[in-house]
């Protein structure tokens, strides 16, 4: 490890001989299969079909097509054949964005191929063009990826200066829009470049930047949980306003029909009150009718009799009266709670409408962290080596990598150095955005162990590992316990012997038809507290005849589903080894794809967390 702590913090973050686009590896040209073979001439025979109706962009898409089949497969020279037939077409087109696309792809094949001065010619030409897109989100990516790769083109030709003013270019572009995780990403660059100038002051500067913003965006995520939390009570009052509504409207039609009710009672009273009326005065005629032979019937029966009549007409005109009255101050209170009714209506439109509003709001917050995140998915898939890369160390071999999210937590690390193969399978505190960034954390930290300061012996990796993550993290001074279980193997085929050491993550071997479990140290890397006693151990493997190896983080295992909705666990994942290690690596991932698919499907259960499995068949 170096010796100065302000030295070893910037190496430790940043990247080793790889810029986030364009890498240095040399790589080796794979066979193209019978359905790639298939594919080019299925494109050709297109390509001639549109040339002859001179469909000039029709044309170009399958000179394109052609050329990313042979790029996939490391045939750069041919990739690169097509693709400038492809521009040439562009060009007559006058299409800006197909020429500034091809332009780019140009400038990372040349670099892969070596030829720097010609991957800066193409990516300045790319630059310009996208520059003029910068206004619009998808060229505004854009633009931050032919910036990046230009600046590393120019840093792999030793124009350090040219390199550190396009990422400061980059870098005002990402601080126009306030994007944190391309500005740290660029302090990264910036910092890496300028190390490499011997800029140590600047270096050192732009490191601290990157950490002050890393730790911004921690808090971010904790500010994106409240805000969620926030919309879903607002949901919930909604909800509850929408119900209130109800309530209210059924207790307007609950008052008009007890009113209805009231009136119909009434009515049926003043009938009643009309009939007994009617009763008595027929017979009052009946009486008047049998005694109006008897004189004896005076003038003052019959103003009794009249005064009777009088004083009921006068009743029941009372009762109408008063029954009208009631009926009109009912209307009132009626109107008044329906005026109430619609008061309360609109305050709860308002309020709705203040919730869709804020809806959209988190809707385009949501949307701009994700594309933050896939942006930072193509950084992390620029770091790591490529899945396919292992095959070219051991043919029969497979990566099955399965992120949680878009970004992940669990990353896979391998090298070969002085005739030894080296392997880690590395499985970081957390998953999305935080334990991508422990994985770049630990990608550059591993690549300073062993390529920087040569060491190839598993345990003391780990070990200088776990210093290289107290340090980076500080977690001395802040109590921070973040960290990473790891299963590290190496492969030293001149003395065919296998070393291993692991944190945590254990090494399962199947030879002769019988199934080993190596067993890791129960001690995982990084974290403030480890008590002194406590190092990694070195396990060894003979190698001879055939030998088949597994290496994997929890994810697999921990996965919850089946028809009970329980873990997947190690004992079932270590059968599937055993019933299919004979299987083509091709076939075996396939197998543990489709089963740990089947697993989630049963129980309806989503992916829990990241999933990381490393299998290797050698023979020796």
């Amino acid at each position: 490890m170096l010796k100065i702590k302000q030295i070893l913090i910037i190496f430790i973050l940043l990247l080793i001989s790889s810029d986030y686009i364009i890498s240095q590896t040399t790589y080796k040209k794979l066979a193209l299969t019978k359905q790639d073979s298939a594919q080019i001439i299925k494109y050709t025979e297109n390509y001639e079909i549109y040339i002859s109706k001179n469909d000039l962009r029709n044309s170009s898409d399958f000179l394109n097509q052609i050329a990313e089949v042979y790029w996939k497969h490391n045939h750069f020279e041919k990739s690169a054949d097509y693709y400038l037939q492809s521009l040439k077409l562009n060009e007559k087109l006058g299409n800006e964005n197909g020429m500034a696309g091809i332009h780019s792809n140009l400038g990372m094949i040349y670099s892969d191929l070596g030829q720097y001065q010609k991957s800066v010619d193409h990516l300045m030409q790319a630059v310009a063009k996208r520059r003029k897109e910068k206004n619009t989100i998808s060229g505004r990516e854009n633009l931050f990826n032919s910036l990046l790769n230009l600046a590393s083109a120019l840093k792999q030709l030793g124009r350090y200066n040219e390199a550190i003013k396009y990422l400061k270019e980059a870098l005002n572009y990402a601080q126009e829009i306030n994007n944190l995780e391309k500005i740290a990403i660029f302090y990264l660059q910036l910092a890496e470049v300028n190390e490499s100038a011997g800029n140590q002051a600047e270096a050192k500067n732009y490191t601290e930047k990157y950490m002050t913003f890393y730790k911004q965006m921690q808090d971010e995520e904790v500010s994106k949980s409240h805000i969620a939390m926030e919309n879903e009570r607002l949901k919930s009052e909604q909800i509850s306003l929408e119900n209130r509504l109800k309530e209210m409207e059924l207790q307007e039609k609950t008052v008009e029909l007890e009113q209805k009710v009231i009136e119909v009672k009434k009515y049926v009273s003043k009938a009643d009150s009309l009939a007994n009326t009617l009763s008595k005065e027929q017979l009052a005629k009946k009486l008047i009718e049998q005694q109006a032979e008897q004189e004896r019937l005076n003038q003052q029966k019959r103003l009794i009799l009249l005064g009777s009549v009088f004083s009921i007409v006068s009743i029941i005109a009372i009762l109408l009266y008063y029954a009208f009255r009631q009926k009109k101050k009912a209307n009132i209170e009626l109107e008044n709670k329906n005026k109430e009714i619609l008061r309360q209506q609109d305050e709860i439109i308002a309020h709705r409408d203040l919730l869709n509003i804020k809806n959209k709001e988190l809707d385009k917050k949501n949307n701009q962290i994700t594309e933050s995140i896939k942006y930072a998915k193509l950084i992390q898939t620029a770091i790591l080596e490529r899945e396919m890369g292992l095959n070219e160390y051991i043919p029969e071999s497979f990566i099955l990598f399965k992120p949680k999210d878009i970004v992940s937590g669990d990353f896979y690390w391998y090298t070969e150095t002085n005739n030894k193969l080296l392997i880690a399978t590395i499985d970081c505190t957390g998953h999305g955005v935080p334990g991508a960034f422990m994985s770049l954390i630990g990608a550059n930290i591993l690549n300073q162990i062993v390529l920087n300061n040569k060491i190839t012996e598993p345990n003391e990796i780990l070990e200088e590992l776990h210093i290289g993550v107290n340090i980076a993290l500080n977690q001395k001074h802040t109590g921070n316990d973040d960290g990473m279980d790891a299963s590290i193997f190496v492969i030293d085929k001149k003395r065919k012997i296998l070393s291993y050491a692991g944190a945590q993550n254990p090494l399962i071997i199947i030879k002769d038809d019988k199934l080993e479990e190596i067993e890791a140290d129960d001690i995982s890397i990084g974290g403030p507290y480890r008590e002194q006693n406590n190092e990694f151990t070195k396990k060894e493997i003979k190698l001879k005849g055939d030998t088949y190896i597994y290496s994997f983080s929890d994810g697999y295992q921990d996965q919850f589903g089946g028809t009970n909705d329980k873990k997947f666990m190690l004992n079932r994942l270590k059968k599937l080894f055993m019933d299919n290690h004979k299987k083509d690596m091709n076939e075996q991932k396939e197998i543990l794809n489709n089963t740990i698919e089947n697993w989630k499907r049963e129980s309806r259960t989503k992916q829990t967390d990241d999933i990381l499995i490393i299998g290797l068949h050698l023979k020796f």
